[in-house]
């Protein structure tokens, strides 16, 4: 397996060459995201070594003594569950600033409170399901499975191979459309259509805050409707 992969890799011609990022980190949103993209190797390591490949043979990344290239290859199609858990993170306040620590060369690093903080909301997002092959899976099963077809592909089990499926569905209610809907939204008109006043004035908090914030599902058709619900009203209102 080993022998086929470093052949593979010897014919494999990339776009482009990546580099390891920089281990340092100025700011918090950088020191949570490099502490993120460990845990995301990590993973990648053990579903490269479950499936019998070379961790140090990689095609995109460059094969140096002690890299992990191949590991940085697979780190390029989940990267995005990293960035989204740290989102969601900034997104709800969680990080306190006594998470982090300077060290002397003035490079930020996470306490070990941070890093428990950043860990589980990492292993969340590994742990959300996604549908692939017909099925809900878990995208860190889905990591075993893409290694897998990259292992079948290069023994000649597979023909082609395609790092593009599945796709994440960014799937969020509090978009700006929806805040800049909920803004434009008078009070009259919103009480004169039998709905509550005290609910919009909640919805208008949350929507100019910079924060995250959720609806009801009938409450996002009124919304989507509402240019059409505003005829309803008598004509001298």
């Amino acid at each position: 397996m080993r022998c086929d992969q470093g052949e593979g890799a010897r014919r494999a011609v990339p776009i482009s060459r990546f580099r390891t990022r920089p281990s340092g980190a100025g700011d918090q949103v950088n020191c949570m995201l490099n502490y993120g993209y460990a845990l995301l190797e990590a993973e990648c390591l053990w579903v490269i070594n479950s499936m019998g490949l070379d961790a140090h043979v990689g095609f995109l990344h460059e094969m140096q003594p002690g890299k992990n290239s191949l590991a940085y290859d697979m780190q390029e199609l989940f990267r995005f569950l990293v960035d989204l858990a740290v989102i969601n993170l900034v997104e709800r306040d969680v990080m306190d600033t006594k998470d982090f620590v300077r060290t002397e060369n003035y490079a930020l690093r996470l306490r070990p409170t941070g890093a428990r903080k950043v860990t589980e909301e990492v292993n969340a997002w590994f742990n959300k399901t996604v549908e692939y092959q017909g099925k809900e899976l878990m995208w860190s099963y889905v990591m075993l499975l893409k290694c897998r077809e990259l292992a079948h592909y290069l023994t000649g089990k597979k023909r082609s191979l395609d790092f593009m499926k599945p796709e994440y569905q960014v799937d969020r209610v509090d978009t700006v459309d929806i805040r800049k809907k909920i803004l434009s939204i008078s009070y009259s008109d919103w009480k004169k259509l039998g709905f509550s006043k005290g609910a919009l004035h909640y919805m208008k908090q949350n929507a100019q805050a910079d924060k995250p914030f959720s609806l009801n599902q009938h409450v996002v058709e009124r919304l989507m409707q509402w240019d059409q619900l505003k005829k309803t009203l008598p004509s001298s209102y």
